[in-house]
């Protein structure tokens, strides 16, 4: 792992730990003594000193500026700090990977590594990758890290739903910004009508169509170990790339796209364009915790006309008619329950019994994000690409003339 990434797993690994030991019960301490034992096992020289500089940082920043507020908003800033962070670390990952690609394309010695990370924007190299794996027992030798990203990112929604999508994506929190700053230019919430808003949310399932096919049925058992070895394979981050770079007439109309309905619409690219949303939405109908009302506390029982739950909710779901949410839309990022009053607090995320706190949400995410990549790096050499770097400055040179 590069240095980037490597703080941000340490980072990650620390959300993991605190949230752990915030429980009650002797399983806490068991839970929190496995994610140590996990770390010992699996970290290198390098992740150690990360952890040891994150733990330096968090320390002083909790000593000399001490977080104050009710529990209730704490869900919000745990929410937003852990975006923030995968913001600020996937920023910095892009500019380490263009310096490394021009680097390459002048014939010069790259001065950083590649970040491996950048990989979890191909979800056929991941795919595909996850299908040899299991089908014939064959890894990924040049883009291992898409396939363990889409495995966590998708073991993850069957527990916590599309908590991912809430809690982490950075690309759902720049389109936030971006909705934000045309709402001050142009005040007011758009909402389409149903037949708009449908035809719309189709594209991410069309979207999703395509990979899905792709992925399962265009490439048959047989010819996956040919196509894993292709150029045009090892070179899918870089082919990638130029299309979003190089600003064809193509790539140039869908930015324009996906940027008129980010900008137009709240969670605008989350709601009609981003087929991982889509993917994760499908397997979080299994999740048995979800957002649920108690009716018996809801102050709609007691008379009031209360809907606060349902405006706050960015995805548009009508929590304040709803015992449990099972829209493909939650994202469970706890905006509902922020904005229940206080003296009904009838919204908890968890399943039918048991209340899911958000230190705990946060932590089942970073366990899987964090902690279940790291032993795939460290215990099964899952994760560092194996593409040699003068095969990787030639394929850049045929970049062009590459294809399936």
């Amino acid at each position: 792992m590069t240095g980037i990434e490597a703080l941000t797993v340490a980072a990650g690994v620390s959300a993991l730990w605190w949230g752990l030991l915030r429980q009650r019960g002797w399983g806490r301490r068991v839970a929190a003594l496995l994610v140590v034992a996990a770390w010992a096992v699996a970290a290198d020289v390098w992740l150690w000193g990360a952890l040891a500089w994150v733990t330096l940082v968090g320390w002083g920043w909790r000593r000399w500026l001490p977080h104050t507020g009710s529990p209730r908003g704490q869900a919000g800033r745990l929410r937003e700090g852990m975006r923030q962070l995968l913001l600020l670390s996937w920023t910095l990952v892009a500019a380490q990977y263009l310096l490394y690609v021009w680097q390459l394309g002048r014939g010069e010695t790259p001065l950083l590594a590649r970040p491996d990370i950048v990989d979890a924007f191909l979800p056929i190299a991941g795919g595909l990758g996850l299908r040899a794996w299991g089908a014939l027992g064959l890894t990924d030798p040049h883009h291992p890290a898409a396939t363990v990203s889409l495995l966590v990112i998708s073991l993850s929604a069957l527990l916590l739903g599309r908590s991912f999508c809430g809690w982490a994506c950075p690309l759902g929190l720049i389109g936030e910004w971006l909705h934000r700053l045309r709402s001050r230019w142009l005040p007011g919430e758009w909402t389409p009508p149903r037949w708009l808003d449908m035809l719309l949310r189709a594209q991410k399932w069309l979207v999703l169509g395509f990979l899905l096919f792709i992925i399962l049925l265009a490439v048959p058992t047989a010819a996956l170990p040919g196509y894993l070895a292709s150029s045009y394979h090892q070179a899918a981050d870089m082919k990638m790339g130029a299309f979003f770079f190089t600003l064809t007439p193509l790539a140039a109309g869908c930015l324009g796209w996906v940027l008129l309905l980010t900008v137009t619409f709240r969670q605008g690219f989350c709601r009609y364009l981003c087929p991982y949303g889509a993917w994760l939405g499908l397997l979080a109908v299994v999740t048995p915790l979800r957002i649920r009302r108690d009716k018996s506390r809801c102050l709609r029982s007691q008379g009031h006309d209360c809907d606060k739950c349902s405006r706050a909710c960015p995805a548009r779901i009508e929590v304040h008619q709803i015992i449990a949410v099972r829209s493909l839309e939650c994202s469970d990022c706890r905006r509902c329950m922020a904005a229940c009053p206080s003296r009904a607090n009838a919204l908890h995320l968890g399943s039918a019994r048991r209340r899911l706190g958000a230190p705990l949400q946060l932590a089942l995410l970073c366990l899987f994000l964090f902690l279940l990549p790291l032993l795939a790096d460290g215990l099964l050499d899952l994760w560092v690409s194996q593409t040699p770097l003068a095969v990787r400055r030639h394929l850049l040179a045929l970049l062009p003339y590459l294809s399936h």
